[in-house]
């Protein structure tokens, strides 16, 4: 894939509460999903990652998401179409609809993400860092002060879509909120596993978000390749190749990365797998959005409900 270097790109959000919040939600959905790029125009054909998981009259529809992607991604493979359409209650990890349309939430997303008066991101990390940061605003034509008061982690995320976002991806096409879209529009149940809030907490609570902002300054370029392979993955519903992706190589390459794995992915997963018991409790068939990090793998939620009696398979 090119890689796309527009002479500018605003960064939504910065310019008022309402649209910082939106921006952010899409970032914090992008950070612990897999991110897929343009592809073949053959939507329809590909095959994606849709598992179902049944315990006696219970279903669950497992769809591994892509928070950001292209028109070419529509339509979806008919199965997904229609195991949404049979199921009870749409499930997704947050309800980035309903964050649009709720001030106050959004007064409190935007309180978590940056630091108080007086009080700015150069001050919370080191120099060469913040220079790297400046460097990086520099080229992307993005004035310092939309950065300035940020918090690391919301930094990080929030260059990262931009970074995707010049590649041509956009989280107006992602598939979350494709089905939140509609179930907005028909009045369905939609259940959250998660809030945009809680997030945004788990994010601000890592160890050292200085290393990670410093590291993805470092692997902005690796995007580049990463982007094409995950798609391929995914388009196969290679849950093998998803995994190794998303997680196996992070780790590999970078094991300081583990606390970041285990509370992005591992800590949600087990928090995620005992709500979708619980919603299935009180509905017969659920069909559920995640990112596809959260599907794959040891200590994944596909694997929980299976430790919890589910017989799970690949469809």
């Amino acid at each position: 894939m090119a890689f796309l270097n527009p002479p500018s790109i605003a960064v939504p959000g910065f310019t008022g509460r309402r649209h910082f919040a939106h921006w952010l939600a899409r970032s914090i959905l992008f950070l612990s999903a897999v991110v897929l790029g343009a592809g073949s125009a053959h939507a329809a054909n590909d095959r994606g990652l849709l598992l179902e998981a049944t315990k006696g009259e219970k279903r669950v529809y497992l769809l591994g998401s892509i928070h950001l992607a292209d028109e070419s991604f529509y339509p979806l493979r008919e199965k997904i179409e229609r195991a949404y359409a049979s199921s009870d209650a749409l499930v997704v990890e947050a309800d980035i609809l309903a964050m649009e349309s709720n001030p106050t939430l959004q007064m409190k997303i935007m309180q978590e993400s940056v630091y108080p008066a007086g009080q700015e991101l150069k001050d919370h990390i080191s120099p060469a860092v913040y220079k790297q940061l400046q460097d990086w605003l520099a080229k992307r034509q993005i004035p310092e002060q939309n950065f300035s008061r940020l918090r690391p982690a919301i930094a990080m995320i929030t260059l990262s879509m931009v970074e995707m976002q010049a590649r041509g991806l956009d989280p107006n096409a992602g598939i979350d909120r494709h089905f939140l879209s509609q179930a907005h529009q028909n009045n369905a149940t939609v259940l959250e596993l998660e809030s945009v809030l809680e997030q945004i907490k788990m994010l601000n609570n890592l160890d050292d978000p200085e290393l990670y902002l410093q590291q993805t300054l470092e692997q902005v370029s690796e995007m580049d390749s990463f982007v094409p392979r995950i798609t391929k993955a995914w388009k196969s519903g290679d849950q093998n190749d998803i995994y190794d992706l998303v997680i196996r190589e992070s780790l590999d390459e970078n094991p300081e990365y583990a606390p970041l794995i285990d509370k992005l992915f591992y800590q949600r997963n087990r928090g995620m797998a005992d709500k979708i018991r619980d919603f299935s409790a009180d509905h017969d068939t659920l069909f559920v959005v995640v990112g596809a990090g959260h599907l794959v793998g040891e200590g994944s939620v596909t694997e929980l409900l299976k430790k919890a009696g589910y017989s799970i398979q690949q469809i």
